[in-house]
């Protein structure tokens, strides 16, 4: 996805903030080392010029590389789906924690049904859609694919969870 100019400054400044920290922790260590007289204002202060430098190139930086493109555009159906999805974790509060209680394969399931259905002009429920029939909302060919990829996503994230937890388990037992 496209990062905006804003959140390339925020996410610039915030580095360079942690930066700035993090390097005058050093440089006073430096100086106390070699026995350098500056004092915390005027370590404060070369490091402030450091810091505006490192905020400026990386601002620049990260505008040049989506000039490039050096990330690939992605298409608005994908930028549809993946809004879909924090859609549904966002608005309808469908957590992980709750995705990850359907059975295997619930959640693809219920994504066929979407795309298998997608703009067909029936209001009935699929016989294959794994819930009630209150949940089915077709509401046209293009949103039905949107919403059959966000929940094939739902579902490979659920799966990778799984499987990360069930990695984890193996790990443990393999130190005990």
């Amino acid at each position: 996805m496209k990062q905006s100019k804003l959140l390339s400054l925020f996410e610039v400044m915030g580095g360079t903030a942690l930066g700035f920290i993090v390097s005058l922790a050093i440089q006073y260590g430096v100086c106390r080392y070699y026995g350098l007289p500056l004092s915390t204002s005027q370590n404060a202060g070369i490091i402030g010029v450091f810091t505006v430098a490192s905020v400026i190139r990386g601002y620049f930086w990260r505008r040049i590389c989506e000039a490039l493109h050096v990330r690939r555009p992605l298409s608005p159906f994908m930028h549809a789906a993946l809004a879909e999805r924090f859609r549904q974790i966002d608005a309808e509060g469908w957590s992980f924690d709750h995705d990850d209680q359907h059975s295997d394969g619930e959640l693809a399931q219920a994504a066929a049904c979407y795309m298998l259905h997608a703009g067909t002009e029936s209001k009935t429920t699929p016989h294959e859609w794994p819930w009630s029939s209150a949940w089915w909302k077709s509401a046209g060919y293009r949103r039905d694919l949107v919403r059959g990829v966000a929940l094939a996503i739902a579902e490979g994230e659920r799966l990778d969870r799984l499987r990360h937890k069930r990695e984890r388990r193996g790990w443990d037992r393999a130190l005990s």
